[in-house]
């Protein structure tokens, strides 16, 4: 099968499970190098985008956004959502406050970027891994674009290790990041049979946490009605569950 091929299986297999088309759609504005937006009642397609300086990957990246949805589609009573909620931000913009490197008239909105990015973290890094697994095994034609892909996201998510992160997120929320994302390298380790993605965190002492993520990922059973009891064990294992609802789709 060649990358482009395994693409439309993807969104074939998509459009069978839900029923729903797919739309796919270029956006430069996009903060994130693709995203799936399911369909619902106002939203008749699933809207699948991309930014367009992620070209080169693009049939990995649908393939991984299509295996997403159907883990979630698969999931059904079980399907949930991670939200923050307002006595969330006032617990994080009490810590934002507690730091000296954010300016008084922007903890508010600070807190609230930094509390919505980690609860997003959360929700899809160990599922993502999950994802990437499965394709990884069963899609060896789209290894060169999932690298590609996986060592752009760890050069960006080790700045999370920066002095000047440090000086402005409270701790709870740097040790809970950095953690995930020191998971997020060793997963990526032990597929390629490399270390070197991991001596970030080794350095900066994340690394043991990082392998207790995985412990606990590689634990809990691996079909999609399990994603939701994996994403609260990692919450309960970072100190972060009191942070987040993780309930039903609409909570």
């Amino acid at each position: 099968m060649t990358p482009a091929e395994a693409q439309q299986h993807a969104l074939d297999e998509l459009e069978k499970l839900s029923g729903k088309p797919v739309v796919l759609r270029e956006d430069p504005n996009l903060p994130t190098v693709s995203r799936i937006q399911m369909a619902s009642a106002a939203r008749p397609v699933h809207v699948l985008s991309y930014s367009p300086k992620a070209k080169a990957e693009l049939a990995y990246l649908v393939c991984f956004q299509c295996e997403l949805a159907k883990r979630a589609l698969s999931a059904a009573d079980e399907r949930f959502n991670v939200a923050s909620t307002d006595d969330t931000y006032r617990q994080v913009e009490k810590l934002v406050r507690g730091k000296s490197g954010v300016p008084a008239h922007l903890v508010e909105s600070y807190s609230k970027l930094v509390t919505d990015g980690l609860g997003t973290q959360l929700r899809s890094m160990p599922v993502g891994i999950r994802a990437d697994r499965q394709l990884f095994h069963d899609h060896p034609e789209l290894r060169s674009q999932q690298r590609a892909a996986a060592e752009q996201s760890m050069k960006d998510n080790v700045g999370c290790l920066h002095p000047s992160i440090r000086s402005q997120a409270p701790e709870l929320i740097v040790q809970a990041s950095a953690a995930m994302n020191a998971a997020y390298a060793l997963a990526w380790a032990r597929l390629w049979g490399e270390e070197d993605e991991v001596v970030p965190y080794r350095l900066a002492g994340f690394l043991e946490r990082g392998e207790q993520l995985l412990d606990t990922l590689d634990a809990i059973p691996s079909a999609p009605t399990h994603d939701r009891e994996l994403i609260a064990a990692w919450a309960k294992q970072l100190g972060i569950d009191h942070l987040y609802r993780i309930g039903p789709v609409g909570l």
